[in-house]
């Protein structure tokens, strides 16, 4: 038996191996839920704890999963707030397992973790690991990493939906027990494209 899985969550790690050895993609959630003949919640049980087992991982997104037996490192830089601004402080602290199918573009990718709550209406909780890469183009209602500075010309930065308003930018949460703020002086370094949870 696999290290620390039960026989059942074998079965499904196994399945799904095979699936995507054999398609080059996952099975969808009524795929695996008829292949396996067993009900969805109990597919969707296993797969939460094989995420949290670090077998896979899946998406908040699209609700896709990804094994990690065939995987890259990236380096986990620092911390993000997911509430008010924080001072941006890039520093290497260790580095994060992550599907080589995740990280399909040609861009740099770095790994952040979420602090606070600001944004649990899409599925990011404090704690969770944000994928990111460095970026340029923007889209508005996107959820970037903007970085904001201050009248002492200090640098902070936040995770937030955003969205240009004249000379002013919206920053956005996602939880209604946070507000919205404008900014005037600031710069988007960073797009979300990954949310891992962290249970």
């Amino acid at each position: 038996m696999i290290k620390n899985l039960t026989s059942k969550q074998q079965k499904v790690l196994i399945y799904y191996e095979n699936y995507i050895k054999s398609n080059w993609y996952a099975p969808t959630y009524q795929k695996a839920w008829d292949d396996l003949d067993i009900s969805p919640s109990v597919v969707f049980s296993h797969i939460k704890n094989l995420e949290k087992k670090w077998y896979l991982v899946s998406s908040w997104k699209d609700k896709s999963v990804q094994l990690l037996s065939d995987s890259q490192s990236i380096p986990l830089i620092w911390e993000i707030a997911c509430w008010v601004p924080i001072s941006v402080y890039e520093n290497f602290i260790d580095y994060i397992d992550i599907p080589k199918t995740m990280l399909k573009w040609w861009w740099n990718f770095y790994c952040l973790k979420a602090i606070w709550k600001s944004m649990i209406n899409v599925w990011i909780d404090n704690g969770d690991f944000l994928i990111i890469r460095k970026q340029n183009d923007v889209n508005d209602w996107d959820i970037w990493v903007v970085v904001i500075w201050d009248y002492a010309d200090d640098e902070s930065a936040t995770l937030k939906k955003i969205y240009h308003s004249s000379k002013s930018l919206i920053l956005k949460p996602e939880n209604d027990d946070f507000p919205t703020t404008i900014v005037t002086n600031w710069q988007i370094r960073w797009k979300l494209v990954w949310v891992i949870r962290n249970y």
